[in-house]
């Protein structure tokens, strides 16, 4: 009854467990400690007890099936000498001074937040604390880094609309294990060019797939930070292109008839004298309920052979019968549908195929560029825009599944997908955010299979200095330096003059992963400034000492 740590698993067994009672769902625990003699910590005189206080304590230990209180028997005491009569409370191993809660609800609530289906008002009641509470002991503790590179990165964008500068938020994310790197704050480039080039030049260099959609300004990602990678252009990104273009094309299509119906109608209404209501047509009915036949992917439509009965055409039809009518609205569609076909077919059958690929992506733009729809013209010049990066995305290699199973797999953006789902769910669920770097760390840390607790950032007291830079170099220029400044001193335990030097080096507008005698490392890049530095001191200590040997 006595082992306080095997049933309440606090770290204290100096305290007896003197009564447990249950009234409802509610599970109370007294608990207290001997007596001793106690000596006060400023004069050394003897205190004594001035009585015991009943201090109310949640444990968070039992609370998935009971709410746990503890009932401490706290004494207070007070020194004997008459000059010092100093007085305090006696002191638990885990709870802190002031606290309603103990220690071990903090990491308790801290794990919560890996659900992204719980707000931080529904963590708050389950430890019966507020709301700010629970957010502030998460801030406290959580504070995630960026994890490395790897050879296959994804890259995309994410609508989250926190405030005015976080309107899309961009996601990097690692294709092989589907963990998130990073959260940016915005797709824009002032936030973009200092955070990747604070990366070192090494980690850079190493990557070799770099997986975006067709947005420009992450394909010129490759010749900004990624000059060993390969731009990878996402398939789902290139269809979804064709499948909005087609869904216009339909649309336009339903005005026309609908245009022609409202005129028919409003001829047949004059010439009766009366208002005349006409049924849709059998062309917008089809065009409204059965466009999927031309926007999906013919492999993916079910056809049902048993027939049922249309309320429209007030007859049996199967879906061969739509399919039939469909394509006869207009002759174009049956056209339309076997281009789009064509592209989906060569998309499917060329996994891990690429040079066979890119013969036959050859042949699509040339008939493409020659047909007579307009659609597939302009379809005809993304491709031939976009030919390399499509043609690397038929590349395979392998990643995790959802399970943690190994499987060989395309280059694609849609691991991505799923995690954005994720960063939409997080918002909706929290109603809305405003605290863009609260949002980021709930994310990462809810998302990644091991994420470590780093604590908090330093207080500003800590943070080094700014640099004042020459009046010749710019601002955009000063973000960057500043990134790769601090990226280089989280890789180093910087002495005082290293630090001094460095922040010259910087000032006058030089990147920090460069060094001003050109020494380069194994790979026969340059070196950065701190290991530079070190290299030559090392050298100059060898020629000194060969110097006292002679």
């Amino acid at each position: 009854m006595n082992d306080i740590i095997r049933f309440l698993e606090l770290e204290d067994p100096a305290i007896t467990i003197e009564d447990i009672s249950t009234e409802g769902r509610v599970k109370t625990v007294t608990l207290s400690t001997p007596p001793e003699i106690r000596f006060c910590p400023r004069c050394s005189f003897r205190m004594h007890s001035r009585g015991i206080r009943i201090r109310r304590v949640n444990h968070p230990i039992l609370q998935d099936t009971y709410q746990l209180v503890l009932l401490l028997k706290q004494r207070r005491w007070r020194c004997t000498n008459g000059q010092c009569r100093y007085e305090e409370n006696e002191s638990f191993n885990f709870i802190s001074k002031h606290r309603r809660n103990t220690n071990a609800a903090d990491f308790l609530i801290v794990n919560e937040f890996r659900d992204l289906t719980k707000s931080a008002a529904d963590i708050a009641r389950k430890f019966n604390t507020s709301d700010t509470y629970a957010i502030n002991v998460f801030d406290r503790y959580v504070n995630m880094k960026r994890i490395a590179l790897t050879d296959a990165i994804s890259i995309d964008e994410v609508h989250l609309d926190i405030d005015q500068i976080c309107q899309y938020a961009l996601v990097v994310q690692d294709f092989h294990t589907g963990e998130v790197i990073d959260l940016l704050e915005s797709r824009r480039q002032n936030v973009t060019e200092p955070y990747f080039a604070s990366i070192p030049k090494e980690e850079r260099f190493a990557v070799q797939y770099l997986i975006t959609d067709m947005n420009n300004e992450y394909l010129r990602y490759v010749e900004r930070y990624f000059p060993n990678a390969v731009s990878v252009v996402d398939s789902f990104h290139v269809i979804q292109w064709i499948v909005k273009e087609l869904a216009d094309f339909i649309r336009d299509l339903q005005n026309t008839i609908r245009e022609r119906d409202e005129i028919r109608q409003k001829k047949l209404s004059e010439k009766a004298g009366h208002q005349v209501r006409l049924p849709m047509s059998d062309e917008l009915y089809l065009l409204k309920h059965y466009r999927f036949l031309l926007l999906s992917n013919a492999d993916s439509i079910t056809y049902h052979e048993e027939p049922h009965m249309d309320r429209h055409f007030r007859c049996l039809m199967r879906t061969s019968d739509y399919k039939e009518r469909f394509f006869l609205i207009d002759p174009a569609l049956k056209e339309l549908h076997d281009l789009k076909e064509r592209y989906v077919r060569f998309n499917t059958v060329n996994a891990g195929k690429p040079q066979k690929a890119a013969i036959e992506l050859n042949q699509l733009i040339n008939d493409y560029a020659h047909c007579d729809h307009d659609i597939f013209i302009r379809f005809s010049r993304l491709l031939k825009r976009h030919r390399e990066p499509i043609i690397n995305s038929f590349v395979l290699m392998e990643r995790l599944d959802k399970n943690g199973g190994a499987i060989i797999s395309r280059l694609s953006n849609g691991p991505i997908e799923s995690t954005n789902r994720k960063a939409k769910d997080l918002k909706r669920m929290g109603r809305g955010f405003r605290n863009f770097n609260h949002f980021r760390n709930r994310f990462l840390f809810a998302s990644r299979n091991d994420p470590q607790l780093n604590g908090r950032e330093p207080v500003g007291q800590d943070r080094p200095r700014s640099l004042r830079y020459r009046n010749t170099v710019p601002k955009s220029k000063q973000r960057v330096l500043n990134a790769e400044l601090e990226s280089i001193l989280e890789m180093y335990d910087c002495s005082k003059d290293e630090l001094l030097s460095l922040r010259h080096w910087v000032a006058e507008g030089n990147s920090p992963f460069n060094n001003p005698d050109r020494i380069l490392n194994e790979a026969g890049l340059p070196c950065d400034f701190i290991a530079a530095s070190r290299i030559l001191d090392e050298a100059f200590l060898d020629i000194n000492k060969g110097g006292d040997l002679r």
